[in-house]
């Protein structure tokens, strides 16, 4: 099963677990007495994709929860009275894939669901002028914008252009424009916006937003979020 791991979250204000296959409160031990657990201005969650189920109790231990980021989507939640109460109290936002268990148990519970950042496209070689990686992400409001990284082994990183650029996406963008549009947003991508359009992943969920609405579902029964 492997040992589970806690840690501090990774492009989240909050928590990341991996490394097994139940989470239990027992795992959030260590962070039991640290203020990071309760943090006023929200927890996130992040379950890594190799976690089948989360026990009872654990969701307890971080009360100020926000957002539940689930990568497996199959990952079930005992989900008892005091968890839903909690859930729909903080308004807590659901990420995941579509048709998972995490869209259902938004759906269930009356919660809204995000769908996760979705990895488009990878080029080139990080030991000679880098590796491109272009994703899809998203804010917590559900607008998307493409993220480019360019990873290339130590300084070099700066000398070929490596780095981070990140460009909003209009909010409809699923619906009025082609995924052809979307990848040439940014001319000098040039070889990485070529493998977004001919993989084909980028057109599939632009295809899949379209059919369920948007990237953000909103099952609540607000009429809006309190953040």
């Amino acid at each position: 099963m492997g040992n589970m791991i806690v840690s501090r979250g990774y492009r989240k204000r909050g928590f990341d677990a991996y490394g097994g296959s139940i989470l239990r409160k027992e795992d959030m031990a260590y962070w039991a007495d640290h203020k990071d657990r309760v943090d006023p201005a929200g927890v996130a969650i992040g379950l890594g994709e190799d976690i089948e189920l989360v026990e009872s109790g654990f969701f307890e231990m971080v009360p100020t929860i926000y957002s539940l980021w689930m990568e497996n989507p199959k990952c079930k939640i005992q989900m008892t009275d005091d968890v839903v109460k909690l859930f729909q109290t903080n308004y807590v936002l659901i990420r995941g894939h579509y048709d998972s268990t995490a869209e259902n148990l938004a759906r269930q519970y009356h919660l809204r669901f995000l769908h996760l950042d979705i990895q488009l496209a990878s080029v080139g070689d990080y030991f000679e002028r880098g590796n491109d990686i272009a994703t899809l992400r998203f804010y917590d409001d559900g607008s998307a914008y493409l993220h480019q990284d360019c990873r290339c082994q130590g300084i070099s990183a700066g000398s070929v252009g490596g780095g981070e650029v990140s460009i909003n996406l209009p909010d409809d963008f699923y619906m009025t424009m082609t995924a052809k549009d979307v990848a040439n947003i940014k001319e000098c991508w040039g070889t990485l916006a070529r493998a977004m359009v001919e993989n084909g992943k980028l057109a599939s969920v632009m295809k899949k937003a379209k059919s369920k609405g948007g990237f953000l579902l909103d099952f609540s029964k607000k009429s809006s979020p309190k953040q």
